[in-house]
C-alpha cells in the first residue's frame, strides 16, 4: 500500500524526487501518493537560466508526465521547489538579462569565427589529401569546398564534426565520400538495386559499396597522375 506523505514531511523535502503528476495527483515510485509542501510552487520548463538557479538553491522535485499508451517515454514538466527560490531565480534573470544577451551573442559570434576557421582548415586538409595535380587543381578546389561544408555541418553528425579522428582521417573520409557521391555511379546503383530486389537489399548496398570503393580510388588515381603527353609519330 502506497504511503501519503503530508506537507510537514521535511525528510522528502530535502530529497531531489521525480515526482509523477498523475490523474491521482502526485506520486513517486519509492514514496508513493504526494502532496506539494506549503510554499512551493510550479516552474515550467523552459527558462534554462531560472531552472539552473533554482536547482543551485538545493531544494526541488522534477515534475514529470507519466508514460501512456500514446507516450512510450516519460517527458520532463518542469521542477517543484520553493516559492521564494523560484521568486529569487526569476528576478536575477530579469536583472542580467541583458548581460546575458550580449555573452550570448559574443559567443555565437566566437562560435562563427572558429566554424570559419576549421572550415578553412578541413578544406585545406581534403586537397593535400587528394594530391591532385595541378592541372586538376581547380577540381580540388571544388571538392574540398563542397567536402568541407558537407562534412562539417553544425550538428549533422558527420565525419567533420567528429573529434575520435585526426584531421587527416576526417578528410580522407569526407573526400571519398564526396567522390562517391559525386563521381561515380553509387547513388544510382542503390537506386536501381532497390527497385529490382528490394528483399535482398542488405546483400546488394555491400556489393555495389565495395564497386563504388573501387571506383573512388580509380577516380583519385586518374587524377593524381600527369595526362600522357602526346608524342609524334615517329619521334
Amino acid at each position: 500500500m502506497c504511503e501519503s506523505w503530508g506537507v510537514g514531511e521535511s525528510d522528502l523535502t530535502g530529497l531531489h524526487l521525480d515526482v509523477y503528476m498523475t490523474r491521482d495527483g502526485p506520486w513517486n515510485p519509492d514514496h508513493g501518493d504526494l502532496e506539494i509542501p506549503g510554499g512551493w510552487e510550479f516552474l515550467p520548463s523552459g527558462d534554462a537560466f531560472v531552472t539552473r538557479r533554482v536547482k543551485a538553491a538545493g531544494v526541488f522535485w522534477v515534475a514529470w508526465r507519466p508514460r501512456g499508451r500514446s507516450r512510450p517515454h516519460r517527458r520532463k514538466l518542469g521542477l517543484w521547489a520553493p516559492k521564494d527560490a523560484i521568486d529569487t531565480a526569476v528576478a536575477e534573470a530579469a536583472s542580467t538579462e541583458e548581460t546575458r544577451a550580449k555573452r550570448r551573442e559574443q559567443g555565437a559570434k566566437g562560435r562563427e569565427k572558429q566554424e570559419a576557421t576549421y572550415q578553412v582548415e578541413f578544406a585545406d586538409a581534403i586537397r593535400q589529401f587528394l594530391a591532385f595535380t595541378p592541372e586538376h587543381a581547380g577540381l580540388a578546389d571544388e571538392i574540398a569546398t563542397e567536402a568541407a561544408t558537407r562534412a562539417a555541418e553544425v550538428g549533422s553528425g558527420r565525419v567533420g564534426r567528429t573529434r575520435t579522428l585526426s584531421l587527416d582521417e576526417r578528410a580522407g573520409l569526407a573526400a571519398r565520400a564526396l567522390v562517391r557521391h559525386r563521381y561515380t555511379t553509387y547513388d544510382d546503383n542503390l537506386f536501381d538495386a532497390s527497385l529490382e530486389d528490394p528483399w535482398g537489399e542488405e546483400f546488394w548496398y555491400r556489393e555495389i559499396k565495395a564497386e563504388a570503393q573501387w571506383a573512388v580510388d580509380e577516380f583519385l588515381d586518374q587524377h593524381r597522375q600527369e595526362s600522357p603527353v602526346d608524342t609524334p609519330e615517329g619521334i
